[in-house]
C-alpha cells in the first residue's frame, strides 16, 4: 500500500469544492443579465425599425399627397404595402417575432406595444 505524502501534486477535495461554489455563483449572478440583455436589446431594436418604418409612411403621404389609414390598409400589413409600394425596401420584421400595424396613425408593434 502507498502512503501519501502531503507534498505531492494536486488539489484537495476542499479546493475543487471551494473553486465549483465560486463558480456556481458567478453562473447564478450572470445568467439573468445575460437573457434581461437580450429582451432589452429585442425592444430597442423593434423602437429603431419603427421609426424607419414611420419614415417609410411619412415619404408615402408626401408623394401620395395622403394620410394611410387602416381603411386604405385592408387586410394588408403596413409593411407589406409600404414594400410593395416601393418605400421600403426589405420586408421589416420585429426581432422578437411581433407584427407591425398602422393603428390611429400610428406604427405600434404587437410585441412591444409600449413603444
Amino acid at each position: 500500500m502507498k502512503s501519501l505524502k502531503f507534498n505531492e501534486k494536486g488539489f484537495t477535495l476542499l479546493e475543487v469544492l471551494i473553486v465549483i461554489s465560486l463558480l456556481g455563483v458567478i453562473l447564478v449572478l450572470t445568467v439573468p443579465n445575460i437573457a434581461t440583455g437580450s429582451s432589452h436589446a429585442n425592444d430597442e431594436l423593434c423602437k429603431s425599425t419603427i421609426k424607419v418604418i414611420e419614415g417609410a409612411l411619412t415619404q408615402y403621404e408626401i408623394v401620395n399627397n395622403t394620410e394611410l389609414n387602416e381603411s386604405k390598409l385592408g387586410e394588408e400589413n403596413i409593411v407589406e404595402y409600404l414594400h410593395k409600394q416601393n418605400f421600403l425596401q426589405n420586408m421589416l420584421k420585429c426581432p422578437s417575432g411581433g407584427e407591425y400595424s398602422l393603428e390611429g396613425g400610428k406604427i405600434v408593434c404587437s410585441e412591444h406595444n409600449d413603444n
